[in-house]
């Protein structure tokens, strides 16, 4: 039986060996003969009687009890999901950039939700149809078949858009396969995976060349930054920018207060609270693609937009404010606290590096957060395979006022405690939504907005 047979019968591709059945083709994307010999048995456990693999891996089958298909190349896979998948009235808008993409993702599908428009969104944050989560997701973007069957729920969902968040490792690895963009939205370019890259040139070429050799012949470039204005040229009048929509629109933007904010445009406004500007920058970015595409501005916005664990206020009470974020970049700590001491307030923040990443960008961080905070408190943060002490050693040294707590834990109590003492702002920054915490290969359940808000009813 060939795969167009199956594809008749019902049949589904799946990738993750979990989910197989006996109406379910496992598709192996992996050259790893140790796992794809145990993902096999496992996919077989579950009544699987039919495989895709690389043709590599033919040498090394042994069971004769079911069917295998092989793929020698992207080309073969693409056609095997032509045969699977029909997304032709989905309108994709791709969102990358090294800051603000989830921010800008998630938040452009539910403010499409909240005006009665139907999306999705693939990211960080996991699937989402309408404002509903459906599933997590273990890489900011999926592999390319997992991709497919997200589109295609979305699909048989009647979802006309979809935000994807792409990362620069996921267009390296090919995980966006074939697929074209309807609407692009690059946040910035900045430095960032180059533990992957090895350097920021390649990190910056694999951006321009996932927005360059995924367009069709009439996508629309959204740009928050106007300095990348030169680099798309070629987009001609399908490319929008954020500086010309504002002034085109003539929005204003008022800081009422040093967290509220009036966006007016036209005969429309929108109030905003965040006590981060870099978060109205997004809103705006947010706005010029609604607006574009839909072809007016929405009739409401509410705090909703907002995704959980960026910028997110845990506790704002007696002088005292919690807040976590998921800053992992030197920019992004920039965007994050370089509002923060116009409030003439004690900062402390409560922050770490990931272990198995870029090590050049420690320092970086260690001296921009340095430099907007009165107390550093360095902490674990998912140092992975290295030497957590080493990571915290490296932020002390480039600190101008720091304490060591290993454990997050402790060094989140430490943090509520010493606010509660002296009033100000803790910031606990790295993890955001995040809900483990990772030494060698081991995960463990840990959420910094469990655990402070479990600590600030001590406040």
């Amino acid at each position: 039986m060939n795969l167009i047979a199956l594809k008749k019968k019902n049949f589904k591709i799946v990738t993750n060996w979990q989910e197989c059945n006996k109406k379910s083709i496992f598709l192996f994307d992996s050259k790893n003969k140790a796992k794809f010999i145990n993902y096999v048995n496992l996919a077989i456990k579950k009544n699987c009687k039919f495989v895709i693999c690389q043709f590599s891996l033919k040498k090394d089958i042994k069971k004769k009890s079911i069917n295998f298909f092989f793929y020698k190349n992207k080309k073969d896979l693409e056609n095997i999901a032509k045969i699977f998948y029909r997304l032709n009235y989905l309108k994709i808008i791709f969102v990358t950039g090294t800051n603000g993409k989830t921010s800008i993702a998630y938040g452009a599908n539910r403010l499409f939700n909240i005006n009665g428009v139907r999306s999705c969104y693939i990211g960080t944050l996991g699937f989402y149809i309408n404002s509903k989560k459906i599933k997590k997701l273990n890489n900011t973007t999926p592999s390319y078949f997992e991709t497919l069957d997200l589109l295609q729920i979305s699909s048989d969902n009647k979802v006309k858009f979809v935000f994807m968040e792409v990362s620069s490792i996921g267009y390296s690895e090919g995980r966006i396969g074939d697929l074209n963009y309807n609407y692009c939205i690059l946040t910035n370019l900045k430095s960032d995976h180059l533990d992957y890259h090895r350097n920021i040139n390649n990190y910056h070429t694999a951006k321009l060349n996932l927005i360059k050799h995924h367009k069709l012949n009439k996508s629309i470039l959204f740009l928050q930054d106007f300095n990348l204005k030169n680099k798309f040229k070629s987009f001609d009048k399908y490319l929008f920018v954020q500086d010309e929509f504002l002034s085109k629109n003539k929005i204003s933007i008022v800081n009422k207060s040093y967290n509220k904010y009036l966006i007016t445009i036209k005969n429309k406004s929108y109030k905003i609270s965040s006590f981060n500007d870099f978060m109205i920058k997004n809103i705006i970015t947010i706005l010029m693609v609604y607006s574009t595409i839909i072809k007016k501005f929405p009739l409401k916005i509410n705090k909703s937009i907002f995704p959980p664990g960026r910028s997110e206020i845990i506790y704002n009470k007696k002088n005292k404010v919690i807040m976590i974020d998921y800053a992992h970049s030197k920019d992004a700590y920039e965007n994050l606290l370089k509002k923060l001491p116009i409030l003439n307030k004690n900062i402390i923040i409560i922050y770490g590096c990931g272990g198995d990443r870029d090590k050049t960008k420690r320092k970086q961080i260690a001296k921009v957060v340095s430099k907007y905070t009165n107390l550093q408190i360095i902490t674990d943060d998912n140092p992975r395979n290295e030497d957590p002490s080493l990571i915290r050693k490296t932020l002390m040294k480039y600190s101008s006022n720091p304490i060591e707590i290993p454990n997050r834990r402790k060094a989140i109590k430490f943090g509520v405690s010493y606010i509660k003492k002296n009033e100000g702002i803790l910031i606990i920054a790295g993890k955001g939504h995040e809900d483990t915490q990772t030494y060698k290969n081991k995960s463990y359940l840990f959420n910094d907005k469990v655990i402070s808000s479990n600590y600030a009813k001590n406040l």
